[in-house]
């Protein structure tokens, strides 16, 4: 017998002290997933519905906080508080991750929706200067425009080095403090959920301005302030435990870019400007090996990869630069150039890409901005417009994906 594919979520509004608050199923503003394939019909024809329409927004608490409606796929019936009255929403592979249902003539009613369309990938980023936020954020790559919270860091800080494989994220190092203190602290996000990172264990050193790149199993950290540093370190994936030392750099660098394929993985730039590129053998442990020189040398390039092409954009030389420029990875030789970011900037806090394109968000022009603009890795171009960050920030390094170069 084929299950039903369509599901009844029957709505009350009571006031538990707080003000009228939508109960499902007789939950109090419970958390809902909602399951592509699936229709949702939410049942609004208790008489405690009168004046209480329910709808979608890709904002939390919609129209009352600046959002907007979300309508596709939704229908609604009658008026609520009467028979038949309902909203319904048919979800699919391409409704967003995450929305909220709320009262369009109350604020504060509803709650937040996952729906676990699941083969998406997710770009993220955590962490961000100035203010040390310790914001997480993340976007389907497959859409345009539209980054959302995700939960928040340990502690707020920046210049964080930041990996991910199909399941998790890894968030290495950073400060709190602008450049004072230096973290080891790694935390772990799931990518697929939403929620706060916990502690997954320590760097072998103290640093921020390092970088990190991985493949499906392994964590690697390379460089980073503390002060200047050629230390390479690495962690399992699967493991909570330390990392312990790789091997090192051709050079004690900091500000640098990184990426991977599913066997190497590529250290970019960095602090003193700096137009070299190394590379290590993921599997592998020992010391970097040059692989060829950068188009021009910069510091706080952003870089992202396919399983054979690395993109690297934007920095300072010490000019701001909006040069993009490529490698293939599974050779050694100089860049190419590859055309330009939309606008010239330092230190983009966005760099992800799900191997077709790369993401390139945030940074400094010198004043701070929320850009993101993309390129398709296989072609040559400049960079076009996709949306934009939370909110304007920079200090690169703290960001990745769940379906980059580095994994199979």
């Amino acid at each position: 017998m084929a299950r039903s594919t369509t599901f009844k979520l029957n709505i009350t509004v009571v006031n538990p002290g707080s003000g009228n608050k939508y109960y499902i199923d007789g939950i109090l503003q419970t958390y809902i997933t909602l399951f592509p394939g699936c229709t949702y019909e939410w049942n609004q024809d208790d008489s405690s519905n009168g004046g209480h329409p329910l709808r979608f927004s890709e904002t939390r608490d919609g129209t009352h906080n600046s959002g907007s409606e979300y309508t596709t796929g939704v229908t609604t019936s009658g008026t609520p508080g009467s028979a038949t009255a309902f909203t319904k929403i048919e979800v699919t592979g391409s409704t967003p991750t995450r929305l909220y249902y709320y009262c369009t003539n109350h604020s504060g009613m509803g709650n937040q929706i996952t729906c676990q369309t699941g083969t998406h990938v997710r770009a993220f980023q955590g962490g961000s200067y100035p203010g040390n936020s310790n914001q997480i954020q993340v976007t389907d790559m497959a859409s345009t425009g539209k980054m959302i919270d995700f939960g928040d860091l340990q502690a707020g800080a920046y210049a964080k080095g930041v990996c991910g494989n199909s399941i998790k994220g890894l968030f290495g190092g950073g400060s709190p403090d602008g450049g004072t203190t230096k973290l080891n602290t790694i935390d772990q996000m799931i990518v697929s959920s939403f929620g706060n990172s916990t502690d997954y264990g320590d760097l072998s050193v103290a640093r921020h301005y390092v970088v990190a790149i991985s493949n499906d199993t392994r964590a690697i950290w390379g460089g980073g302030s503390s002060p200047g540093s050629n230390v390479i370190d690495f962690k399992l994936f699967n493991s909570d435990a330390n990392c312990t030392d790789f091997g090192d750099l051709t050079t004690s660098r900091y500000d640098l870019g990184g990426s991977s394929s599913t066997t190497r993985g590529l250290f970019v730039g960095g602090t003193p400007t700096s137009d070299v590129i190394d590379y290590i053998t993921i599997a592998s442990e020992g010391n970097a090996t040059d692989f060829g020189d950068l188009t021009v040398g910069r510091v706080g390039c952003a870089t992202g990869a396919s399983a054979t092409r690395s993109i690297s954009g934007g920095g300072s030389t010490p000019s701001i630069s909006n040069v993009i420029d490529y490698v293939t990875i599974a050779s050694t030789g100089n860049a190419t150039d590859f055309g330009d970011l939309s606008q010239a900037r330092k230190s983009p806090v966005l760099s992800s890409s799900n191997k077709t394109i790369v993401l390139f968000g945030g940074g400094s022009t010198p004043s701070v901005v929320n850009t993101i603009d993309f390129v398709t890795i296989s072609s040559t171009g400049d960079a076009v417009d996709w949306g934009d960050l939370l909110a304007a920030n920079h200090l690169q390094q703290s960001s990745s994906s769940n379906g980059h170069g580095g994994l199979a």
